[in-house]
């Protein structure tokens, strides 16, 4: 969702004041949607499981066990006279108000209530600990503290709202049908409708602080639609993760068709010329594809084809797409969110497996990438939630490195300093060409000692060729080489790996699974390079990913060179989600791009740091015009 921004004029026009009747409207819509999702009337009717609605009341805890924590940042923003109303409803969270326990300790009794073991309890108050840093670590679609406040202000209250007209059926219900003891719902009891006055001054609340900040109409309406919408309840209540946990059957009830697939080929011009030891490229040629569902909404994927590393190129990619995988998914069904996750991983080997042994593509892998992407996207947005909530953040931000492709020596040295100008700390330089020292001796200089040097061969030598070179490169303090001989020559990286003393990275070696498990037995490489296009999407680079977890394999989340922002998106999630994680490429952007085709930037800033990224789908929005403008050429099939 991408905000318009009022300009300075229209700021000191009068804005209106929005009614109560408006505002109790769009809670009332929301309370709702949540009372006839499938999820409640399941819980509410005593049709979920006893685990299922067990894993309701830990994602209840985990909502608002650090609630006060948001209201007080929001109190800090009302400097009007509701605010002694939202300070009252603070301190009354906070158990310093009349006779309350805080919040929080009720929380703790519900659970404790219910039987959950000391160390499950103290596990939720990570969780709640955990999911207040994600949020603030995650980007968000408003433009000024202003707005991110009001749409604090909105889910707080809309809370409050809801709950004061759903906590007594579902208090009922978690006695009646779940055997949940009374005494411990007194936080439900709270909140049912003993707090409509609660839920009323909220209200009241949210009209002053629209009033005080003058926010105009259309500003109130698209952040209550994006902060309110796709079902807000559920979406914190019911997350993904906790369906796949209980395995709901909500999910396949609402199985879809997909009934049109698009492929676009892009040619995205370069701000300057990439070049490595097997190609020199100007241009972005990414393939999209879009799927569009019987509902109507649409998800997008993406991939890079590389004829030298899966055999694909743009044109038999696009072939497979349109003649082999649109006829396959048009008699499918897609359920959201982890059940197609789930039904791509059992789709994969037989949709990625070459067609004969004559065939030149090693795996269909950029083919399967894309519609994959695309597929999670597209039932991730049915389902409300990203794909963060299918592969849960494991650090609060991913740091990428800079890469400098076989250039001169002069254009590698100004390009390497600009990237310490930004505070990258961690440099990735091609070799593999005659002027490999000159060119590391010259990024050394420029970047100094304390950056982390890597360097990457692209398979430009033979075995005995890589040790050679880099005995002569070790002199500038290489921490990894990267695919130093041909992608087929396993036996001569592992020798790399023996006499050079640098650590071996696999990255052309690494296409399939089965090529993840040969590289591992020889022992022939300390790195595995995970890129999504490469590897098969999330599917695919899942299974590799935690192959080399037990296996102690280091992991470098890399990426296609001119991918845009949709692969971007993708990779960043994968690269956060990673328990270990030494390196991460890509996430250039309109660094390198002239031109993306998302709204929101994914280019990461200073140091290399890049925010996570958790709103719909992919969470990112395709600017459809820009890519059909972008688009050289355009299939479409109807199932």
């Amino acid at each position: 969702m991408s905000y318009v921004l009022y300009s300075a004029r229209n700021s000191y026009e009068r804005v209106e004041m929005i009614s109560v009747e408006r505002i109790t409207c769009a809670f009332n819509e929301a309370a709702r949607e949540f009372r006839d999702s499938g999820e409640y009337q399941s819980l509410a009717c005593g049709h979920a499981s006893t685990e299922a609605a067990h894993e309701f009341i830990r994602n209840v805890f985990r909502t608002h066990y650090l609630s006060a924590h948001i209201v007080a940042l929001c109190f800090a923003a009302l400097p009007s006279n509701a605010a002694e109303l939202l300070k009252e409803n603070l301190l009354e969270e906070m158990g310093c108000s009349e006779k309350e326990k805080p919040h929080s300790a009720l929380l703790v009794e519900l659970v404790r209530g219910i039987g959950f073991p000391e160390n499950e309890v103290d596990q939720l108050i990570t969780d709640a600990r955990k999911r207040v840093a994600i949020f603030c670590a995650t980007r968000v679609p408003v433009a000024t503290l202003r707005e991110l406040c009001l749409s604090l202000l909105l889910e707080t209250m809309s809370f409050e709202f809801m709950l004061s007209r759903c906590s007594s059926e579902i208090a009922t219900a978690l006695t009646n049908h779940y055997s949940i003891p009374k005494a411990a719902l007194l936080w439900f009891e709270l909140h049912s409708e003993v707090d409509i006055r609660h839920a009323e001054e909220g209200v009241t609340v949210i009209q002053d602080y629209l009033n005080f900040h003058e926010i105009p109409d259309p500003l109130f309406d698209q952040i209550a639609h994006f902060t309110l919408g796709d079902n807000l309840f559920v979406r914190h209540y019911f997350p993904p993760v906790s369906k796949q946990r209980t395995r709901s059957k909500i999910a396949k009830a609402q199985a879809q068709r997909i009934e049109s697939i698009t492929i676009y080929q892009l040619r995205i011009p370069f701000h300057q010329v990439f070049r490595h030891a097997l190609h020199n490229r100007e241009e972005s040629d990414a393939v999209i594809v879009k799927v569009t569902g019987s509902d109507g909404r649409s998800g997008f994927g993406e991939s890079l084809p590389r004829s030298y590393v899966s055999g694909e190129t743009t044109e038999t990619m696009v072939a497979r797409i349109r003649d082999h995988l649109a006829p396959k998914l048009f008699r499918q069904t897609f359920a959201p969110g982890w059940e197609t996750l789930e039904h791509l991983q059992a789709l994969m080997p037989n949709w990625t497996r070459g067609d004969n042994v004559e065939t030149t593509v090693v795996a269909w892998n950029a083919a399967f990438c894309a519609v994959e992407l695309a597929l999670l996207d597209w039932s991730l947005r049915v389902d409300h939630c990203a794909l963060a909530d299918l592969l849960p953040p494991a650090r609060f931000e991913v740091v990428y490195s800079g890469v400098i492709s076989a250039d001169e020596p002069k254009d590698a040295a100004a390009l390497a300093k600009r990237m310490a100008r930004l505070g990258l700390h961690q440099v990735k330089v091609k070799v593999g060409t005659a002027d490999d020292a000159a060119r590391l001796d010259a990024v050394r200089k420029a970047v100094g000692d304390e950056v982390t040097l890597r360097a990457d061969a692209n398979g430009a030598w033979s075995a005995g060729e890589a040790v050679e070179q880099l005995q002569r490169l070790a002199q500038f303090k290489l921490s990894v080489i990267e695919q130093p001989v041909p992608a087929k020559d396993l036996e001569g990286m592992k020798r790399v790996r023996t006499e050079s003393g640098i650590p071996v990275m696999a990255d052309e070696s690494l296409v399939t699974l089965e090529q993840a498990r040969r590289l591992i037995e020889l022992g022939a490489c300390d790195y595995f390079n995970i890129r999504l296009s490469k590897n098969g999407g999330i599917t695919g680079s899942l299974a590799i990913a935690k192959l080399a977890h037990e296996a102690g394999i280091k992991i470098q989340v890399g990426a296609q060179v001119g991918e845009t922002g949709i692969l971007s998106a993708a990779g960043r999630t994968f690269a956060a989600y990673l328990p270990a994680l030494e390196f991460a490429e890509g996430s250039f952007g309109t660094w390198l791009l002239a031109e993306d085709l998302t709204y929101e930037s994914v280019a990461f800033g200073l140091g290399g740091r890049a925010p996570l990224l958790k709103t719909r789908g992919l969470s990112v929005t395709v600017r459809e015009d820009v890519l059909e403008r972008l688009a050289t050429v355009k299939h479409e099939v109807r199932g």
